[in-house]
């Protein structure tokens, strides 16, 4: 059986944070399993557009890419999605592959990041220790991505893990999903957590545009700036690092891999 690992990402048009976080993830496998083929797909048109106008880099979506394994002869396949959450982009990529599952053998899905409850504790272990020595005293407020997918009840999960392993203030609002930034800022309030330093950092799997601008930027309606509009915290700080550019968080991923790989 001739075998690929299809990888399957967002995407981001950032191309120094796709090199620590994507590439990475990809050479990790790749050193794991030297003669499979590996294939990369961009399930974001918009970011697919970028690469291809800004980078001259001819992205494949997940459904061009599992076409282009077929015509080079693969038999197997296991697709390796880097998302997060079981979410709406999770679901469209098994679309794409129910679609093309007669091309094939076998075709095996892996697992999104957070899919079971040992995936929720070791992310918050992973987590936890490479930002412990940042936030110090300070409360920690991470950013998700969110979805109006039923997933999305995922961030909340991963936040009640997080505080019971690290028994540290911890709190994680979304851009586009039920909890808002302004629900934490309220919640902090409430518990009588003001006048501190507070430590804002991404939840995904890239530190891209969400990050740099809806997190970090200057603009009144970033994250920074709406809680220095609070005036109830001393000094507010961003840390600009994706989950994929942390080892034991590439590991998880690539432990997935492994597992749907051993399947197939």
């Amino acid at each position: 059986m001739k075998k690929a690992i299809l990888i399957v990402s967002f995407g981001t048009t950032y191309t120094e944070t796709r090199i620590k976080n994507i590439t990475a993830i990809k050479n990790q496998v790749s050193m794991l399993y030297p003669d499979t083929i590996i294939e990369e797909a961009v399930s974001s048109r918009i970011v697919r557009n970028h690469m291809k106008q800004d980078e001259h880099i001819d992205a494949k979506s997940p459904l061009e890419a599992l076409m282009s394994l077929k015509e080079q002869g693969v038999t197997g396949v296991v697709v390796f999605p880097t998302h997060v959450i079981d979410g709406i982009e999770n679901n469209q990529m098994k679309n794409a592959v129910e679609q093309c599952r007669t091309f094939f053998e076998k075709i095996v899905t892996a697992d999104a990041l957070l899919s079971n409850v040992d995936d929720y504790t070791d992310v918050s272990k992973a987590l936890w220790e490479s930002l412990k020595e940042i936030a110090g005293d300070s409360p920690l407020i991470f950013m998700g991505h969110g979805t109006e997918h039923s997933a999305d009840e995922s961030y909340m999960i991963i936040e009640q893990a997080l505080r019971a392993y690290a028994r540290h203030p911890v709190y994680i609002a979304t851009v586009e999903g039920k909890r808002t930034i302004q629900d934490v800022i309220r919640q902090m309030k409430d518990e009588g957590i003001v006048n501190t330093r507070v430590v804002l950092a991404p939840f995904m799997l890239v530190a891209g545009d969400h990050a740099n601008n809806d997190m970090a930027g200057d603009d009144d309606d970033s994250w920074k700036s709406q809680f220095e509009a609070a005036d109830a915290f001393d000094n507010i700080e961003t840390q600009i690092a994706g989950l994929g550019e942390i080892k034991e968080i590439q590991q998880l991923y690539v432990a997935h891999t492994k597992a749907a790989m051993d399947a197939e």
